[in-house]
């Protein structure tokens, strides 16, 4: 498979998952338009896209401000050219906290449904005029097991939430741009490999999350990244509304 001559756009590809998502897209031989709400990390992912052989440029904007997206995206395009493939990976909001749903305050909901499914809409609005006109599309939307099952402790209630919309979305974004060459599909992760950095203190170890995993380890960016690049390409011209879980068999059904 190959993406020679296509530009991508991944956003919170400055780190975790969109890295690898972004490193995996490059090999593969796209452009890359590296999109991270810090510009440091964006700048240090798309230096070392660069490093490996790639082509990348930094794009810093928060995916949540739809006016800075489309000026994000614009300059950007004016560098590499118009996006095809669009990963929308940005998901973790910098002021969301976790903690049990009944003593949350109401004011710790929004910044997970704002990046989740307003941030992924914006991003996805900004690109699909171009596509439909080029008559070509890739709209991978990087979702997570937390949209469609539980898991106890994880304190996860309105990222749930925001996953299990966007998925809903984009399913139906995929019906109106079929038509016109342009794929839509969601990837839902299974637990991480930076989940343990990223839990609050006082959560439970690791091993006894993961462990009804069938494969027992954690998900690797570069997991996630082949999956990408297989629905980037025109091998996977018929797939589309789908969701597909990658997740070493901790979530498994219909």
């Amino acid at each position: 498979m190959t993406l020679d001559g296509r530009v991508a756009l991944v956003t919170g590809a400055g780190q975790n998952a969109g890295l690898g998502i972004a490193q995996s897209l490059a090999a593969a031989g796209a452009a890359i338009i590296v999109n991270d709400l810090a510009a440091d990390r964006a700048e240090s992912a798309a230096a070392a896209i660069g490093e490996a052989g790639g082509r990348a440029v930094a794009a810093p904007f928060d995916v949540t401000d739809y006016d800075a997206v489309q000026a994000g995206i614009r300059a950007a395009e004016g560098r590499l050219g118009p996006v095809d493939i669009l990963v929308n990976n940005a998901g973790i909001p910098t002021n969301g906290s976790r903690q049990p749903f009944a003593t949350s305050s109401p004011d710790s909901w929004p910044p997970y449904i704002d990046i989740n499914l307003y941030g992924s809409l914006n991003t996805t609005h900004c690109v699909l005029s171009g596509m439909i006109e080029r008559r070509f599309g890739r709209v991978i939307q990087i979702s997570s097991g937390s949209g469609a099952t539980a898991h106890r402790g994880l304190g996860a209630v309105t990222y749930g939430a925001g996953k299990a919309g966007i998925e809903g979305a984009m399913r139906h974004v995929a019906s109106e741009v079929g038509e016109h060459g342009i794929t839509v599909n969601t990837l839902a992760l299974g637990l991480m490999d930076n989940l343990q950095a990223a839990l609050d203190a006082g959560y439970e170890p690791l091993p006894s999350i993961y462990e009804n995993n069938f494969i027992r380890r954690l998900g690797r960016g570069s997991d996630i990244g082949a999956a990408a690049v297989w629905l980037a390409s025109t091998d996977a011209e018929f797939v589309t509304a789908q969701t597909i879980h990658i997740n070493g068999g901790a979530y498994s059904g219909r």
